[in-house]
């Protein structure tokens, strides 16, 4: 007889169904070869500090740190009943075996080892590891059954998360609260190993934002064209890498100066000095992980990233359209190639799908290495459909929209790369001359004129942009001009958009130009939606636009993609942060908590990310959880 454990009823009832044991029973499902139990959720937490020590009751600054020599579990009090079944359960020498179905990632493991803890069961345990809950994914599972302790290292990883999160959290908290009560202070402030460094990011920020002095200057534009009357393009005055003029006067003094030569038949008016053409080919975007869906969806439709996850959720667990949702990896591995072909048929067989399906055409596909790559697969594999397209039409409004956002990403990866056109023209304005150089990389302190005016002659220079094969953008539904980027919260005016098209120009080509200065103003940075701090949290805080190097530091990042929409939630929760429509703002409270911590270490991004990283290490079974946790006790005695 085999003992099965699932983490939620939901699975256990799909579990059942595919096992052939009768979905019947208050706490399990038996069968004639299997019990089905499960929990739900954690069924166990750690345990206060009171339960350690009877000094630890009474908050005291004499009495920190808090070090349990072993840490100890109580039943969490949304569970006691469930708890006591399967620690029953797990106790009764019927089974010969015990198979962990909880969910396949480091929360799950720590749910079912803390159970078994708590049980002293010493049966074999296997591990049931799948990523999605169709029921050709449960039999395959089911045959290829893992032995327990091929999982040990992720344990180690999850507890010593588990445990870290206990001792920074709990001695910290009661630092900074005593701390701050001495100084007069009467409120609870509530420190974590992960929160605090967000809520740091947001707060710094803010004050960002807030010490910002705008700084006025003036751009000179120029409208051209080949005569009066004749098809005409913008472009904008530039000197080097200076775009913009401290003073109105200055702006004038172009305007002048060039004025006085605007006509197509003056010698030193307008002339196309270069027309350089050359087509950028963009490549599809990778593969969605979680965070990776968070930010896309909050972009598109202004989902928080808690509202992703459970949609995500509902569509691998409910619907099962959807491979496992908390997954950091945002590549296939080549076990995966041969089940492609089922899930395109599936795709091809709904409407809003079936012509990409056919674009892609019949013969066999061959992924590159932006879709398949072993090396970057971790516990799970990217988030994708399912074969089980056929179930979409019991989707509501917003599943059908995630859905819908996870099969296009998918589809265009098949795609081949979108092909642009990019013209860049430059003009001179006042005689001939040559252009001054313009440095490989943008440095946004030199772009204002440091002095007094060049010479003439004036150069201005556009840029066309026409997409000329649509590719996989076609099938994510882009539009020409319309990009698939984050912002990353930069603070001066960026560069101009491009213009949709040039007409056709030659160099030496006369023009007929007028011109105008415009008012700009610096503008500072912006806040956090919940897309922009999410990268943020992937990346430490350090702002990265690159998909390669984010997936280079996923491991360094601010949690993990399965708790960062609960962190969010938590500031949300204890007011540290208030929403204003997309935008994620420090309250008074979240910011005074970040002024008022002692020590510059309860923020940084840059350590947590490393304990993070350290914990991944853990998970793979390069690091040692005794080292980790011997670090981190160093860290709090020091704290």
């Amino acid at each position: 007889m085999q003992l099965i454990v699932a983490e939620k009823p939901s699975v256990a009832r799909d579990l059942a169904r595919v096992l052939g044991v009768p979905a019947r029973g208050k706490g399990s499902f038996e069968g004639p070869g299997h019990v089905i139990t499960w929990c739900i959720g954690h069924l166990l937490e750690l345990e206060e500090p009171a339960a350690y020590d009877g000094r630890w009751k009474v908050w005291r600054l004499e009495t920190l740190p808090m070090l349990p020599a072993e840490f100890k579990l109580r039943p969490a009090r949304h569970a006691r009943a469930q708890l006591r079944v399967v620690v029953e359960l797990l106790r009764d020498r019927r089974f010969t075996g015990v198979v962990n179905a909880c969910d396949a990632g480091r929360e799950g493991e720590l749910i079912f080892r803390h159970i078994l803890q708590r049980a002293g069961r010493t049966a074999p345990v296997r591990r049931l590891w799948i990523s999605s809950l169709t029921d050709e994914a449960i039999r395959r599972g089911f045959q290829a059954l893992r032995p327990g302790a091929e999982l040990d290292a992720l344990a180690d990883a999850a507890r010593s998360r588990s445990e870290a999160d206990w001792l920074v959290g709990m001695n910290a908290t009661r630092a900074v609260t005593l701390g701050l009560r001495r100084a007069g202070g009467e409120q609870l402030l509530s420190i974590g190993r992960v929160q605090t460094p967000t809520l740091a990011m947001l707060v710094q920020r803010e004050a960002a934002i807030r010490a910002f002095v705008p700084r006025d200057y003036w751009e000179v534009r120029a409208s051209l064209g080949a005569a009066p009357g004749a098809a005409r393009f913008t472009a904008r005055w530039g000197h080097g890498p200076v775009t913009q003029l401290p003073s109105a006067a200055l702006a004038g003094e172009v305007v002048a100066r060039c004025a006085a030569h605007g006509g197509a038949v003056d010698a030193r008016g307008p002339r196309v000095h270069s027309v350089e053409s050359r087509v950028v080919r963009e490549p599809p975007p990778l593969l969605f992980d979680l965070t990776a869906l968070q930010r896309t969806a909050n972009r598109r439709f202004g989902f928080s990233a808690q509202r992703t996850l459970t949609l995500a959720q509902a569509l691998y667990e409910r619907h099962k359209v959807l491979t496992y949702p908390r997954t950091d990896s945002r590549h296939l591995g080549s076990d995966m190639v041969a089940e492609l072909p089922a899930v395109l048929q599936a795709l091809a067989e709904v409407p809003a799908y079936a012509g990409f399906v056919a674009g892609l055409g019949a013969a066999p596909l061959r992924p590159g290495r932006r879709v398949v790559d072993d090396a970057k697969v971790s516990d799970h594999h990217a988030i994708i459909p399912t074969a089980r397209a056929g179930r979409v039409q019991g989707l509501d409004g917003d599943e059908r929209r995630l859905y819908d956002l996870v099969v296009r990403r998918f589809l265009g990866a098949f795609y081949p790369d979108a092909e642009v056109a990019l013209t860049d023209v430059m003009v001179r304005v006042g005689g001939p001359g040559t252009p001054p150089p313009r440095p490989r990389e943008r440095d946004p302190e030199a772009v204002t004129l440091p002095g007094p005016l060049p010479a003439p002659p004036d150069w201005f220079t556009a840029r066309g942009r026409v997409r000329v094969v649509a590719g996989w953008q076609e099938v994510a539904g882009l539009e020409p001009r319309q990009e698939a980027g984050a912002d990353p919260g930069a603070g001066a005016a960026g560069e101009d958009e491009a213009q949709a098209e040039l007409p056709a120009l030659q160099p030496g080509q006369a023009l007929d130009g007028s011109f105008a200065p415009v008012a700009r103003q610096t503008q500072p940075p912006r806040r956090h939606t919940e897309a922009t701090l999410l990268a943020a949290m992937e990346s430490a805080g350090r702002s990265l636009s690159d998909d390669a190097l984010r997936a280079a530091m996923k491991d360094s990042g601010l949690g993990t993609p399965a708790t960062r929409a609960s962190i969010i939630e938590t500031l949300l929760l204890r007011d540290y942060v208030r929403r204003e429509g997309k935008l994620l703002v420090p309250t008074a409270t979240g910011s005074a908590l970040i002024d008022s911590l002692p020590v510059a270490s309860l923020a940084s991004a840059e350590l947590t990310g490393r304990w993070e990283a350290r914990l991944a290490a853990i998970a793979r079974g390069q690091d040692s959880r005794d080292a980790f946790m011997r670090d981190i006790a160093t860290w709090v005695r020091e704290l």
